[in-house]
């Protein structure tokens, strides 16, 4: 039973003792005042009068006195307990009206304390990193609930306070490992064009300037993810058919080299977002397609409106994906089977996909293809262009 029941149930229970107390204790009083006393003879008894005159009293008279006097007591005792059953029934009727406009009473009573709860409840239930923001700022007197809805508030600053701080670790840290790879990609470079320098100097300097690709690309994604998790920093209208077929154009030539075969269906499709950000969401879609797909295959790439939502669908042919392994591949630095095999990628290419999407207030889900590969599809709240 839920709390309001129970705290009906409770009134309601406590309510029927209370009156069917009081209805006893007014039904004991009502029996003592009319507990009924020694009957009285007339006052115009002929027997009191003879006697008082000396006279013999008559006993026909006798015989007439007491069945007066017995008739008396009845009607009193008929009176009495006629009076006590009303009592009885009219004061139970009236404890059942009463006790059911007391639970009815008791029902909207325990709604309208138990009102501040469900906010709480339904607060902490759409809480999120990114309604971190958002506060229940209960009003009313200071009681507990007033007590519990301020200590949930001061728990969502502090979480807000240590999301923020993490954030901007991630952004920081990214920029101050710029320097010094620029540094080590320098030095690589010049013992690549030095004439003096041997073979094996050279295959050091290449290797060097390999490791540095890789550090850049995990530090600009990493850039992207604390962008991504943090505010929407533009609201721009953005075509993502334009934005996709911008970003295939850059991808033609990773196509061609991989054997992949590129399919486009391309739909007007407008969001209001930041353009950068869609820019490499759709990006890593299609490197991912691109990167783990089969040589031969295909890369399929759909965009278009429907249901008021702007859709982008990527999807590719590959090596078979468990469906178990599918949600993880949205988590930071999770990679799957084929990114192992592949021995590239860092494991956050789908999670800023999802970063971004949920940025955007939209919603991304995968789904692995029965003869191998992902679809990727992005679901963005559309705007009127």
């Amino acid at each position: 039973m839920s709390v309001r029941l129970r705290l009906t149930l409770l009134y309601g229970l406590l309510f029927f003792i209370a009156g069917l107390v009081l209805l006893v204790f007014l039904y004991g009083l009502l029996n003592r005042s009319l507990d009924p006393a020694e009957p009285m003879r007339p006052f115009n008894d002929p027997g009191q009068q003879q006697g008082q005159r000396g006279g013999p009293p008559q006993e026909s008279d006798e015989e007439d006195d007491r069945p007066i006097a017995e008739r008396l007591a009845d009607a009193r005792r008929e009176e009495r307990l006629g009076a006590l059953r009303q009592v009885r029934v009219q004061g139970g009727l009236a404890l059942l009206a009463t006790g059911g406009g007391a639970v009815l009473l008791g029902w909207v009573v325990a709604g309208r304390v138990l009102s501040p709860i469900r906010d709480i409840t339904l607060h902490a239930q759409q809480a999120s990193d990114k309604t971190l923001d958002q506060r229940i700022d209960l009003r009313g007197p200071e009681d507990e609930l007033k007590e519990l809805a301020d200590t949930i508030d001061g728990m969502l600053d502090r979480l807000q306070n240590a999301f923020e701080s993490q954030r901007r670790f991630s952004a920081e840290a990214s920029h101050e490992l710029r320097t010094p790879l620029a540094i080590m990609r320098a030095e690589a470079d010049v013992a690549l064009a030095s004439p003096d320098a041997t073979a094996r100097e050279k295959a050091l300097a290449g290797a060097i300037v390999a490791a540095v690709d890789r550090s850049e690309r995990l530090i600009d994604g990493l850039l992207a993810l604390a962008r991504s998790e943090s505010s929407l920093r533009d609201h721009d209208q953005v075509d993502l058919a334009e934005l996709v077929g911008n970003v295939v154009g850059e991808q033609v030539r990773a196509a061609d080299l991989a054997g992949i075969e590129l399919d486009l269906t391309l739909d007007p499709a407008v969001v209001l977002g930041d353009r950068a950000l869609l820019w490499r969401l759709v990006g890593n879609l299609i490197e991912n397609g691109i990167r783990y797909g089969v040589r031969g295959g295909w890369l399929d790439i759909r965009v278009g409106t429907r249901d008021g939502f702007a859709e982008l669908v990527v999807a590719n042919n590959g090596r078979v994906i468990p469906a178990a392994q599918v949600e993880r591949l949205f988590e930071p630095f999770a990679r799957g089977d084929q990114a192992r095999l592949a021995a590239s990628g860092h494991g956050l290419g789908l999670a800023i996909v999802r970063s971004v999407t949920d940025a955007h207030n939209g919603t991304v889900a995968a789904l692995a293809n029965p003869d191998g590969g992902l679809t990727v599809t992005v679901r963005i709240p559309a705007s009127q262009p």
